[in-house]
């Protein structure tokens, strides 16, 4: 009995000294396992910590150069596009061999001005890694990301209204050629004007529940007043600002011509919807997408 009582007395001991560590989690409970998973959780925090660290040298042509992210893809296509645009000339004004020349040769000359500011943009940032967790990081970030922006604004602009294409034709075309390419730069604006009018007004017939008639109509009216856009800017959002700078177009209408052709819900709507393209318009003219 006394042995019997001796163990008892033994086993409530060593209980004793380990329940403080059962209970608190002990070092000698930890084995190889859990070591191995604590190495993990480090990697994977330290993982995601480097995640946050972002090269901007790494970022520049995908980001400059959309959709491709190929700088020579996109310098090509600009190129391309300001050179098909010296074939329309040519089949408007019958340029001579001499104009041709010219014009090819601002072309050339404006996508270079181009790639020069581009690189100049390339030199600011080149070198720089920031961290998206600290908030310096963050704001170097967005601003990378509007100069990105920007230089996808100056592809599409190039041959725009300050190139030197523009200047070569207002100094090369004589008055005969001057007069068609005019006639024709209106055609075209009115093209451009009527892509908008169409992308607004498919938006509107599904919010208005507009007859056919009423849909030819307030197409008419749009068509009377065309707003001055960039079109090559506009192009560079997708169809996302183009409902939005017809609707703005609307508040520029005769509201009595708009209110008789519709029901009073349907100007309801309407006037909801011509405050949108008001809304934006700031914001439109600050893009230098919208002029007035």
């Amino acid at each position: 009995m006394k042995a019997s009582g001796s163990g008892k007395t033994c086993r409530s001991v060593v209980l004793a000294l380990l329940l403080p560590g059962l209970v608190c989690g002990g070092p000698w409970l930890r084995g190889e396992d859990d070591t191995v998973v604590d190495a993990a959780a480090r990697r994977a925090n330290d993982q995601s910590q480097q995640s946050q660290q972002v090269m901007l040298d790494q970022q520049m042509n995908g980001m400059f150069f959309q959709p491709s992210g190929n700088e020579e893809q996109a310098v090509q296509q600009c190129l391309g596009r300001l050179l098909l645009e010296v074939s329309a000339l040519d089949e408007v004004c019958q340029l001579s061999d001499g104009q041709r020349l010219k014009f090819e040769t601002a072309a050339r000359l404006d996508v270079a001005q181009a790639i020069d500011d581009i690189d100049a943009v390339r030199r600011r940032y080149a070198g720089q890694t920031i961290n998206l967790q600290d908030p310096a990081g963050q704001q170097a970030w967005q601003r990378f990301l509007q100069e990105a922006q920007a230089v996808q604004a100056r592809l599409q602009d190039v041959g725009g209204g300050k190139s030197l294409m523009t200047k070569v034709i207002a100094g090369v075309l004589d008055d005969v050629q001057q007069v068609a390419w005019r006639r024709e730069s209106e055609r075209r604006r009115l093209y451009q004007w009527q892509s908008v009018v169409d992308a607004g007004m498919a938006q509107l017939d599904l919010t208005l529940g507009l007859t056919s008639a009423q849909h030819d109509a307030m197409c008419a009216l749009l068509m009377e007043k065309p707003l001055r856009i960039n079109h090559a800017k506009l192009s560079l959002h997708g169809n996302h600002f183009a409902p939005y700078v017809c609707k703005y177009g609307l508040s520029l209408v005769d509201w009595a011509k708009l209110e008789a052709m519709l029901s009073k819900r349907q100007q309801k709507t309407l006037r909801e919807s011509i405050g949108q393209g008001k809304g934006m318009a700031m914001h439109l003219k600050q893009q230098q997408i919208l002029f007035e």
